[in-house]
């Protein structure tokens, strides 16, 4: 056992013996406190060296990733640039663009014209840069053409022009060959359908004023022509601004003009942040292709500068027309300040609608200048002291085909329904204007409407339409929708139903030749009632003048004669000319007998379409302003015309309304147009409502124009007064400009024969006849009796009496054809013609006989021998034949 002492003491019997064990000091051992503290820092060394090898690793997978991305960006936008620069770099905006522009040997074009036409369709004055759509120069009487390098057949292109400058002579090509005609690049209308622009043109950068080159430079990128597309101070203040904002847009743009170029070219306006690396990425690949002068001239050319009165513009051009009312070489340092200003915020800085902050923004630019030495201080000085001042601006005479540009963005929607939108589709939309025609209309149109506003009683003044088709293609040259498009944005050419009068007749008139009416037919020119089931209607003729005799048909429609027209609808069938109306794609109109003098409303488009199949052979064509909608991004033609026509009537029929028609500008109520045009065939009608219409065309263009008010109120004009002088204005510039849209003869189909007639009978004419006409007429239709109304009666009766013999000895049975040979009693000479000749009714005798006019011999009741319209019996399924009586 212990003791106290730790002495160990042990028993064995009777002896003990005590033991002593010495207490041996262990080992000293750590603190545990730092023991726990050493442990830690080396296992945060280890995990430290583990995350810095993972950090390393993952950013340099970042890293890699991240420049695989930036390299397959930049390729893929790169590749994307040099498809666009190989087809044409303007070639590849996204917009509506008009027809190629044609130039034609012997069209009326100065030089000047032409040159300014060049600029706006893309071509560069001079040498210049392929990525412009070609380039051209001038000299005494010569413009020479030099397309894009392999867009075209032909190297070079020379326009000669006459000794006076004002008409092409001669086109010739590098290959020696002599061209009638070269198109050239289509113009751009607008890239954005909701926005009317004006006229732009194309600007090289030695084009631009250096005052200006230098105030866009001041205050939107004053280190262009530094960098390679890409400002890093600037970028660097724009993710500084993004960072902070707490916002997934930026707030604070860094962009260079190269990635502005590109925002308004490539790309939406939206700031986020993929929009803005694709915006660096196409940046610098356009900085690898272009030249710095080329892409500024570009930029000038497209950046977006506001709108005054309606009327958008874009480039630097048109705002130094649309706000300081000059060309763009002649503006002052004040203004040039004004216009780059501007370019921040075109609506905020506004020099019509805010003078103020314009003025403050100018003073701005001026500042920069003289900070970059651009300019002094005195030029500085004196030029903040100066207000800012605008020039008048009258929108509707600077837009560009605003109605027509209303009707492609409804075409566009009816062509896409159905489709799934896409966003990134970048659509070039190619229409069917002629801007040279375009222009024409809206002059002429205007023209007409300031004169005709100058004699308006009241305060409301009269509206206009105008709308110019190809006749065979069915496409649409030139629309203009009314006097402005700031006042009201009414398409009137589109839209407005009014009733058209007698510019309906000629559907009329082709209904009843369809059913075998003759043109020399004649008709009543004097008041009468006609039956209508249980009621009557009595037309008037146009100032209720009457000629009191009988005229043939093809007089009615060349006079315009009322009374005429509904006898011939009714006689026709008035279903049968409501079922030619639809035909011509007219609304159809109801049957009554007021539908042959034009009750039923139509639009100016609707008339002008259905007068083109009379011009194209009696084949209706479908009026189109779309010639096809490209997808930039990958060439796929989305829509494209498909032309499509069908036979509405024989061209027989076509060419009979065409020949009467012509007859109308000649010596009926058109007479007069005719005098206004040489080695021109054209053909028309006037149309008088409580509007004023004419519809006329040549053999390849046919224009319709309407004249009236929008409140349906009497215009009190006819329209040979209102409408014709429209109609001839602009044939006759459009006539100059494209001399193939004209002809000196309608295409005259097999069938047709010339003849020469009496006008007041409808036979030949005779010798003794006071007046004659030569007439076409279908073959079956040719008179072969000569006119006996203007002879003495003695000759008459001579020429006749073995005729009449025949009628005494015999009589012929009109049901059977054959001859009775049982008379009881002796009949009257009127009787027995009349007997001989059948019903004069123009009903068939009997079910099995249909009848047909044939001339005939007649005595009126003072015993004279006359010639009639007498019917030709026709078995039904047989060949006509004529019954005649034979002594």
């Amino acid at each position: 056992m212990l003791s106290q002492d730790g002495t160990f003491i042990a028993n064995a019997g009777y002896m003990a013996a005590e033991l002593t064990l010495q207490r041996t000091p262990g080992p000293k051992t750590a603190h545990p406190e730092r023991i726990s503290s050493r442990w830690v820092r080396t296992d945060l060394r280890r995990k430290a060296g583990v995350c810095c090898k993972v950090g390393a690793i993952l950013l340099a997978a970042v890293c890699g990733t991240v420049a695989v991305l930036i390299h397959s960006s930049y390729s893929s936008f790169a590749q994307l640039i040099d498809q666009q620069m190989a087809g044409g770099y303007l070639r590849s905006h996204a917009g509506l663009y008009a027809a190629p522009r044609i130039i034609e040997k012997g069209a009326v074009l100065s030089k000047d014209q032409l040159a300014t036409s060049l600029q706006r369709a893309g071509y560069a004055r001079g040498k210049a840069s392929n990525i412009w759509n070609g380039s051209f120069q001038m000299d005494e009487n010569t413009i020479r053409i030099v397309p894009r390098q392999g867009s075209g057949a032909h190297q070079w292109i020379d326009v000669k022009f006459d000794d006076k400058g004002g008409r092409v002579a001669s086109l010739s090509a590098n290959d020696d060959s002599d061209l009638r005609s070269y198109a050239i690049e289509p113009e751009l209308l607008t890239v954005d359908a909701a926005l009317k622009t004006g006229q732009q043109e194309t600007l090289t950068y030695q084009d631009i004023p250096s005052v200006l080159v230098q105030a866009i430079l001041a205050i939107e990128d004053q280190r262009f022509f530094n960098h390679y597309g890409l400002d890093i101070r600037g970028i660097g203040r724009a993710f500084i601004s993004w960072s902070t904002s707490g916002s997934v847009k930026f707030r604070q743009g860094g962009s260079t003009i190269t990635q502005q170029l590109v925002k308004n070219t490539y790309l939406t306006p939206e700031k986020t942040l993929e929009r803005k690396f694709n915006e660096a990425m196409i940046a610098v690949a356009l900085e690898q292709r272009l030249s710095k002068q080329d892409i500024f001239a570009l930029y000038c050319n497209e950046v977006y500068l506001g709108q005054r009165n309606g009327v958008g513009v874009r480039g630097v051009a048109q705002a130094a027309r649309v706000f300081f009312g000059k060309e763009l070489e002649n503006i002052s340092l004040a203004e040039a300040a004004t216009i780059a200003g501007m370019i921040q915020s075109p609506a905020r800085y506004a020099p019509d609608r805010h003078p103020d902050a314009a003025r403050v923004r100018r003073d701005l630019v001026i500042a920069a200048m003289a900070h970059n030495g651009a300019i002094d201080e005195d030029s500085g000085q004196t030029v903040r002291a100066l207000p800012v001042e605008v020039a008048a601006f009258e929108g509707s005479s600077n837009e560009l085909a605003p109605y027509y540009v209303d009707a492609v963005n409804r075409a566009m929607d009816d062509a896409q329904r159905g489709l799934e939108p896409n966003a990134e589709q970048n659509l070039r939309v190619q229409t069917t204007i002629d801007p040279d025609l375009q222009t024409a209309a809206e002059n002429a149109l205007r023209h007409q409407l300031e004169l005709l506003g100058k004699s308006s009683r009241g305060e409301t003044r009269p509206q206009g339409a105008m709308v110019a088709l190809d006749s065979h293609s069915g496409q649409v040259l030139a629309m203009v929708g009314g006097r402005s498009y700031e006042e009201s944005q009414l398409n009137r050419a589109t839209d407005a139903r009014r009733q058209p009068g007698s510019v309906f007749k000629p559907f009329v008139y082709a209904a009843a030749l369809e059913a075998g009416i003759s043109p020399l037919s004649t008709f009543r020119d004097a008041p009468q009632t006609f039956p209508h089931g249980y009621a009557t209607y009595s037309p008037a003729n146009y100032g209720k003048a009457y000629s009191m005799r009988n005229v043939i048909m093809r007089e009615g429609l060349i006079r315009s004669l009322n009374v005429v027209t509904v006898d011939l609808a009714i006689r026709t069938g008035l279903s049968a000319v409501a079922t030619s109306a639809a035909k011509f794609g007219l609304p159809r109109p109801a049957a009554y007998p007021s539908l042959a003098l034009g009750t039923t409303e139509v639009t100016p488009l609707q008339i002008a379409a259905a007068y083109a199949a009379f011009a194209n052979g009696g084949k209706m064509v479908q009026p189109t302003v779309i010639a096809r909608v490209i997808d930039n991004n990958g060439g796929e033609i989305l829509v494209e015309e498909q032309p499509a026509d069908r036979q509405a009537i024989k061209p027989t029929t076509a060419y009979l309304i065409t020949d009467m028609l012509a007859d109308v500008t000649g010596r009926g109520t058109a007479r007069g147009a005719k005098g206004s045009f040489k080695n021109v065939a054209i053909a028309g009608k006037t149309g008088t409502s409580r509007d004023g219409w004419f519809v006329g065309y040549t053999p390849n263009l046919v224009c319709a124009v309407w004249i009236g008010f929008d409140n349906n109120q009497q215009l009190g004009l006819t329209g040979a007064d209102a409408a014709l002088p429209a109609w001839i204005d602009f044939m006759q510039e459009a006539l100059a400009i494209r001399p193939s849209l004209g002809g000196t003869a309608f295409s005259k189909p097999r069938g047709i024969t010339s003849v020469k007639i009496d006008p007041e009978t409808g036979f030949l004419a005779g010798p003794t006849c006071p007046s004659t006409q030569t007439v076409n007429v279908p073959g079956q239709f040719a008179p072969t009796v000569e006119c006996l109304e203007h002879r003495e009666p003695e000759l008459m009766y001579d020429a006749y009496t073995t005729d009449l013999e025949g009628f005494e000895s015999s009589r012929v049975s009109a049901d059977s054809g054959t001859r009775s040979s049982n008379q009881p009693e002796k009949l009257s000479d009127k009787e027995l013609a009349s007997d001989a000749l059948g019903n004069f009714s123009g009903k068939p005798t009997t079910a099995s006989h249909s009848t047909r006019n044939q001339t005939g011999i007649d005595v009126n009741q003072r015993g004279q021998i006359i010639l009639v319209s007498a019917p030709r019996i026709t078995d039904q399924g047989s060949a006509s034949k004529v019954v005649r009586v034979r002594p």
